[in-house]
């Protein structure tokens, strides 16, 4: 009997890849966060031994109790806010400017110091507080000030031109318009 010449290389398509790129990045990413192999098998649908084959030399990150946990500074902020709100009586608009003023305040801030807020919950606070809180809410007092003498005073019924008119020189005003 003869033997049957096998095909060229290129012209056969192989065995399929059990595994791409996307699949062994999931099983990195879950054995470095503590999986075992046989649970990271059935979270990607896949055997223990492709897994263990794949993931041979990947050890999983260890969290050791000193370490410090990182947290999402603006999340964590967002919560305080959100349940100081009731308390401070914020309105939608002023918690919306509050978001905006703790992202703005946040973004200024260098790479270390931000890895730093990630960490230390204490700077967390006196950030929010200290740097965030403080200042938007002295601008907050100072719209609903306005608003209020808005409504106690009114504006007898004069136009915004009329009321230009009559106030004379910007640089004598007291408020910017």
């Amino acid at each position: 009997m003869k033997k049957r010449t096998p095909k060229k290389a290129a012209e056969t398509p192989g065995r399929p890849r059990l595994v791409n790129q996307v699949v062994l990045d999931r099983m990195v990413e879950l054995r470095h966060q503590g999986f075992s192999h046989r649970e990271i098998a059935q979270k990607v649908n896949r055997s223990v031994r492709t897994v263990g084959r794949y993931l041979r030399g990947v050890s999983p990150q260890l969290q050791l109790p000193t370490t410090p946990k990182r947290v999402d500074v603006l999340a964590h902020c967002g919560k305080i806010i959100l349940y100081g709100r009731d308390r401070l009586e914020l309105t939608t608009q002023e918690v919306d400017y509050l978001f905006k003023k703790l992202r703005k305040t946040f973004e200024q801030r260098d790479p270390l110091t931000r890895d730093w807020l990630a960490t230390d919950s204490r700077a967390r606070v006196d950030f929010l507080f200290n740097e965030v809180l403080r200042p938007a809410m002295s601008e907050i007092k100072l719209r609903r000030w306005i608003e209020y003498f808005r409504e106690q005073v009114g504006d007898g019924g004069m136009s915004d031109e009329e009321v230009r008119d009559e106030s004379g020189a910007s640089e004598d005003r007291l408020l910017p318009p």
